[in-house]
């Protein structure tokens, strides 16, 4: 199954994809996707974004312009394809995020919006504080991301970011195992601040086949009493195209 199909992605689509533990691989994966289709890709980050994963979308468009960075993504996809936008570089490494109240203006019609929409340091759960995660008005659908690898682990700050807010979250404290719920509490927390409207969703990336696959099943089994009908778990980033799967 293509990862798009299985998050619901349609053309029009605004998707947020916060969380940690495979944003950037989960964007790739359905920017390239969409990409086969025809369809027109734009990913934008609202936090920050690495040149060797923006690269592997399309080229990179920069301007701290709101204005003149629509015109550099309209003339763009002007004939299809996909692009990445960004205020500015931050260094060789990193691409700036734009204003999330920008993204609007600058996404496609007729196609699809891929944000950014949160950091994590590369850890596979993060503890979401109240001001976060900088989602863009008219977002369609939110997908809280976390690596299934966290699962099990103690919460400590080599498997969570911000793990005193994590803690707050879900009540488990530094050098307590992550269980199923405190993970799920975690993903849902991503989730609190989007539009009313806005689809919601969960992608638990790093799963492989065996194992993996009952203790994803058993955070899906919290997601779905927290209210998420949807979730979807990856092999990804582990594998990059990701096998994908629904739960």
């Amino acid at each position: 199954m293509e990862l798009y199909k299985a998050l619901g992605v349609v053309p029009g689509d605004v998707v947020a994809f916060v969380g940690a533990g495979g944003k950037s691989s989960a964007i790739l994966q359905v920017a390239n996707e969409l990409k086969g289709t025809g369809v027109k890709v734009l990913a934008v980050p609202t936090t920050k974004m690495f040149v060797s994963e923006a690269e592997g979308i399309g080229p990179i468009l920069t301007a701290q312009d709101a204005g003149e960075l629509c015109l550099k993504v309209e003339t763009a996809l002007g004939d299809g394809g996909a692009a990445v936008a960004g205020a500015g570089m931050l260094s060789k490494d990193r691409i700036g995020g734009v204003e999330a109240s920008v993204v609007p203006s600058l996404a496609p019609e007729d196609g699809v919006t891929l944000v950014e929409a949160d950091g994590s340091r590369r850890r596979p759960l993060k503890g979401t504080a109240g001001h976060e995660p900088p989602l863009p008005e008219g977002a369609t659908l939110v997908v809280a991301v976390g690596g299934i690898d966290a699962l099990g682990q103690t919460v400590d700050e080599e498997h969570v970011h911000r793990p005193e807010v994590f803690t707050e979250i879900t009540g488990a404290g530094p050098g307590h195992t992550i269980t199923p719920a405190a993970f799920a509490r975690a993903l849902l927390a991503g989730l609190r601040a989007a539009p009313e409207d806005a689809r919601r969703a969960a992608l638990l990336a790093g799963v492989m086949p065996g194992r993996d696959m009952s203790s994803a099943s058993a955070v899906a089994r919290e997601l779905w009493r927290g209210g998420v009908r949807k979730v979807v778990s990856s092999s990804l980033p582990r594998e990059s195209p990701g096998k994908v799967w629904l739960l």
